[in-house]
């Protein structure tokens, strides 16, 4: 049975970019794979007057992965919800997961081969501020159920990949009740497994990323800490827009480019869809097609070991002219 996974286009540069994640998502695995499409944020809002139209949801829920383009946030506006947001929350999408690796020679740091597993900031880590006349206060919640759960995935995922590091990183020294409480359960939850594990502070996990990138393998976090570590990383192997990342449950995932939005550059060809495909090829892990996942990737780095990329990275192609290349990277490897 076909694979469901549902597009949601989003904002700016986002129908570009997932439009070239599906055209390499479907060359290799067209036959495999039905694609469904909805809209989300302010282009769903302005056909719909709802930035989260109940037809994504009720779609969203039947598929068994969805691949989201970006949307943009208007977060200076304290009763906007982000409708990208909203979702993972519906679905119960508790843990967020980041992959950084290189994709050839000439861009970012050698020996960089690290996953970055954080808990989704509406499940685990809840922080709320308050104002008053004095000033904001910021409160914390950290879930006992929520630390299990996500140290769970993160157990599944280590053993699943063949990954034998674990590192919890965490800021004991400014939060020894909630940080301490997270730290104490990850030690507890890996307590039987023979996958070595250890833990940083979080400014010490930052510079290893730096100065020994290949002693970091899966690092675990919450998203307080998380979002930078993340910055680290997708500088580590050259940027956010070569960074794949998902959201992932029990059951479906969501997939979408670390960047954002850049409505500046929309409709211009000019935006580098890689991290879109890569997220393609994270979708494609999810539902299970890992060699049609690993194809896209090779596909990627093909393409970048060729010098075929996009202005970004040094390169002169379009955003088309880009997702071509891949695929034809692609087909090469199928008549080989």
């Amino acid at each position: 049975m076909a694979k469901k996974i549902l597009v949601l286009p989003g904002d700016g540069v986002g129908p570009e970019v997932t439009s070239s994640a599906v055209s390499v998502l479907t060359a290799v695995a067209g036959d495999v794979v039905d694609i469904m499409y909805s809209d989300i944020g302010s282009s769903a809002f302005e056909a719909t007057g709802h930035c989260l139209p109940a037809d994504a949801i009720d779609l969203a829920t039947d598929a068994d992965a969805i691949i989201v383009g970006t949307v943009i946030d208007q977060a200076s506006d304290r009763h906007h919800h982000n409708p990208v947001r909203t979702l993972k929350k519906q679905l119960n999408l508790y843990t967020v997961v980041r992959k950084f690796f290189p994709l050839c020679d000439w861009i970012g740091s050698k020996g960089v081969d690290m996953m970055l597993m954080t808990g989704n900031p509406d499940s685990l880590l809840n922080i709320s501020e308050t104002e008053s006349l004095d000033g904001v206060t910021t409160q914390k919640f950290l879930s006992n159920n929520s630390c299990k759960r996500l140290f769970k995935k993160v157990m599944q995922t280590a053993e699943a990949k063949g990954r034998r590091r674990i590192t919890c990183v965490h800021r004991v020294t400014a939060f020894p009740m909630s940080d301490g409480l997270f730290l104490d359960m990850f030690y507890k939850e890996f307590a039987a497994t023979d996958i070595l594990v250890n833990d940083m502070e979080v400014e010490l996990a930052a510079s290893e990323m730096v100065m020994n990138p290949s002693s970091m393998d899966i690092l675990v976090s919450t998203d307080l800490y998380g979002s930078v570590l993340a910055g680290v990383g997708a500088g580590l192997v050259g940027g956010s827009y070569l960074t794949p990342m998902g959201s992932v449950g029990d059951t479906v995932g969501l997939f979408e480019p670390m960047h954002g939005p850049r409505p500046e550059m929309a409709d211009k060809d000019s935006v580098n869809p890689t991290s879109a495909i890569l997220s393609a090829a994270m979708a494609l892990d999810h539902v299970g097609l890992w060699k049609e996942a690993e194809d896209i990737r090779v596909g990627v780095r093909g393409a970048y070991a060729s010098g075929w990329t996009t202005p970004d990275v040094g390169g002169s192609l379009g955003t088309s002219a880009f997702t071509k290349a891949v695929i034809e990277v692609v087909k090469n490897l199928e008549r080989h």
